[in-house]
């Protein structure tokens, strides 16, 4: 019947594309804020790692064997970041979680040098801020991994 057809053109229609477009811009505006969130997140990680490598060059200048043992821990995480997915990501923090790792070196170096009377203050303040750098990368991986396993259901879509 053309009468209800108008009805149909004229008034449902119109109605079901507002709501359309309502939902398409809650559904961008949400996928939008979790980009950004991880792009800040992997921003703040990047910028804490490259900070830590220029620490732990500073305190194992001497020490190459020191130097080459935490800078492999540090490639690893760069190849883990750029390679793999998030859920191999998880996997290889339960196996060995490099950021521990690089703790437990900072740890052991300064156990076994810490008493020295060669051991500086300098590298004494430097294992402090690898402490503290450490903690704050580990919240900063696990705030980025966080936003990247939140995401609208498949149903949504």
């Amino acid at each position: 019947d053309p009468e209800d057809f108008s009805v149909v053109v004229g008034q449902i229609a119109p109605n079901i594309g507002v709501l359309y477009a309502t939902l398409l811009s809650l559904t961008l505006s949400v996928l939008y804020q979790r980009f950004t969130r991880i792009q800040e997140n992997v921003s703040t990680e990047a910028m804490l790692l490259s900070q830590i490598t220029r620490n732990l060059l500073s305190l194992f200048a001497d020490e190459p064997e020191w130097a080459q043992e935490s800078l492999q821990i540090v490639a690893n995480q760069v190849r883990i970041m750029l390679s793999r997915t998030r859920g191999l990501e998880l996997l290889s923090i339960m196996k060995a979680d490099t950021y521990a790792n690089l703790l437990a070196v900072v740890d052991d170096y300064h156990y076994l040098n810490g008493c020295n009377d060669d051991f500086s203050a300098r590298q004494e303040s430097i294992c402090g801020m690898l402490r503290g750098e450490l903690q704050q990368i580990t919240e900063t991986r696990a705030l980025r991994l966080s936003d990247e396993a939140s995401s609208l259901p498949p149903t949504h879509f």
